[in-house]
């Protein structure tokens, strides 16, 4: 019996471990070799505090935290601009160190490790069997557990999946996430601090064997045979990898030398299998076996069928403007819209704005308007610059000089994500959805300040950020409904057309509220039947008071939309006025078409 209760101990710690990576691994998608290392942070913490100072246990376990949170938060800061390849090499060479640091000091046991820890005491309780472990490990599993989850499955969580899915698109949407990549790269090796404790106390050592690579190894494989970004399929891949052990043993009746070494080779044998068959893991995310079992299995919608769904948006018909208008009467409507453009108050202003890249002039000396609820159009040949405007209004691309002034205030030199939160936001012309979030979590993750992004407000507000998700989840819900998207709201993004995408990145960008919109090609690629919603949608956010400005190839999308329109060669604002006005130049017609 005490055999098997101290393969239940195993369990609950290797459990505990696996959640704390799976937050970081799942969630975020920050690849990390190194959380092992972090584990060995609290268990060495933790022992030596023990032998030398004769410190308890639960106080050598938090000051082991602090340090693994500490550690770990200085390895992200060189982490956050690598790619994934780089970061495990990275965390690679951090885990190393850490072991080697540990083994260099005779203090910490040198190469054989703190071995002889005293039993651990809780509050008075010793524990010094398998049996007296049971209830606190399976204690320190569940406040792990809870803890991921309330932070996996709230406002942060979804940030922390948008990074996951598209740091460049999550960042346009105002959330900071340089300081969501450090914040849980420190989270987790706490968490990890806190498993490595548990861990060394449980051995009573804590040594370089305990935590070495096989070990980030073992970790690794409870996470990825569990399920990504699953908490319930990390206890049970945990359980699945502790249990192999006796099976190899007993079962087969392999000695405890080869049993290890035939370990191994199964995990990597199994980890090929998986990632073939079901690479998702035992458990998908999203799936919940409580969910399962009182509510059944969910419908399943035959996606080939979302191409023959039909836009019904919440705007009415809007008419289209000239629509069976004379040539006359069309140039006298273009004259009163650009009229109304030169009256309305300007909102965001560039000037003597620059950029070079090498040789190639991307920008140069530019001048632009947008004005207060109304549409600006910047078109151009292929090469213009037309992107790179804006990559460089909203700080993506740093200018070399020049100055942009949104509502008065300077932007030049503020990082993306604070400019989308001053109330200028922009879409991307390949959408940039976050495919495995469902429509609904798409629009959710534009909302702007929301409580549960905030981990005090997360942790300690109380009902703050719950009554902060109902009205994010109401908010996000309008704005699929604005669109004409609502019943898509459970479906996720990878699912969808590309005319039904470019919506929802509209319905995204709009749910921001920002007071500006650069809407990047919205009409472009996509099936004319969703042409005319797109544009429909677009003038009814002008009829609210927003400020649109859209970068087009297409003409009469430009002549339909826009109330001005700049013309840009080669970096350059080289004319501007109606589309009437610029459509009838020679020189510009050749520019753009190739003929005069």
């Amino acid at each position: 019996m005490e055999l098997w209760l101290n393969y239940v101990d195993q369990i609950l710690l290797y459990a505990t471990l696996g959640l704390s990576l799976n937050l970081l691994l799942g969630y975020a998608g920050q690849v990390s070799v190194a959380h092992a290392a972090f584990g060995a942070v609290g268990g060495y913490t933790m022992g030596y505090m023990a032998i030398t100072h004769g410190w308890n246990f639960l106080a050598g376990t938090l000051l082991g935290m602090l340090f693994a949170f500490i550690i770990g938060s200085i390895v992200a800061l060189p982490a956050l601009k690598l790619s994934v390849e780089y970061l495990i090499l990275l965390t690679l060479a951090v885990s190393s160190v850490i072991i080697g640091v540990f083994t260099t000091f005779p203090e910490l046991g040198g190469t054989y490790g703190l071995i002889g820890l005293p039993d651990a005491d809780l509050f008075g309780w010793s524990l010094d069997n398998p049996r007296d472990w049971v209830i606190p490990s399976l204690v320190a599993m569940l406040l792990v557990y809870a803890f991921c989850h309330r932070l996996g499955e709230s406002s942060f969580g979804r940030v922390l999946k948008g990074v996951r899915e598209d740091p460049l698109a999550t960042q346009a949407l105002g959330k900071n996430v340089f300081a969501y990549k450090v914040g849980v790269f420190g989270i987790t090796s706490a968490l990890a601090g806190f498993a490595g404790a548990l861990l060394a106390a449980w051995f009573q050592l804590a040594t370089p064997g305990v935590f070495g690579f096989a070990f980030s190894l073992t970790i690794f494989a409870i996470v990825i045979f569990g399920g990504m970004a699953n908490l319930t399929g990390t206890v049970l891949g945990a359980t699945v990898v502790v249990l192999l052990d006796p099976l190899l043993r007993r079962a087969v009746k392999m000695e405890a030398s080869k049993a290890a070494l035939v370990q191994l080779i199964v995990y990597g044998l199994a980890l090929v299998v998986l990632m073939r068959v079901r690479p998702q893991g035992a458990l998908p995310e999203g799936f919940s076996i409580w969910r399962r079992i009182t509510k059944g299995k969910p419908k399943e919608m035959r996606i080939e069928m979302l191409d023959d769904w039909e836009p019904t948006t919440s705007v009415g018909a809007v008419h289209q403007p000239g629509a069976g208008l004379s040539d006359e009467a069309e140039a006298a409507r273009e004259r009163l819209r650009e009229r109304v453009w030169y009256e309305a108050p300007v909102v965001l202003e560039t000037s003597g704005v620059s950029k070079r890249f090498g040789g190639i002039v991307a920008a140069d000396d530019l001048a632009i308007q947008l004005r207060r609820g109304t549409i600006t159009a910047l078109v151009g040949p292929n090469g213009a610059g037309k992107t790179t405007v804006f990559n460089l209004l909203t700080g993506f691309i740093r200018p070399d000089g020049g100055s942009v002034r949104l509502n008065g205030v300077e932007l030049v030199g503020e990082n993306p994500d604070k400019v989308a939160r001053m109330g200028l936001v922009r879409s991307f012309q390949d959408v940039r959805l976050m495919q495995r979030l469902t429509c609904l979590q798409n629009v959710m993750l534009a909302v702007q300040n929301q409580a549960g992004e905030n981990l005090g407000k997360l942790l300690f507000g109380g009902r703050a950020a719950s009554r902060s998700e109902i009205e994010t989840r109401a908010k996000a819900m309008d704005w699929l409904g604005f669109v004409g998207m609502s019943d898509f709201a459970n479906i996720p993004a990878g699912a969808l057309s590309y005319g039904q995408s470019k919506l929802l990145s509209l319905s995204r960008a709009l749910a921001t509220e920002a007071d500006v919109l650069l809407l990047d090609e919205p009409a472009s690629g996509i099936d004319t039947k969703w042409v005319d919603t797109v544009l429909d949608l677009i003038e009814a956010v002008r009829e609210q008071g927003r400020t649109v400005c859209i970068v087009e190839h297409n003409l009469h999308v430009v002549s339909r939309l826009a109330d001005h329109t700049y013309f840009m060669e080669l970096g350059r604002i080289t004319a501007q006025g109606t589309i009437d006005e610029l459509s009838n130049s020679p020189r510009l017609a050749e520019a753009y078409f190739g003929t005069a």
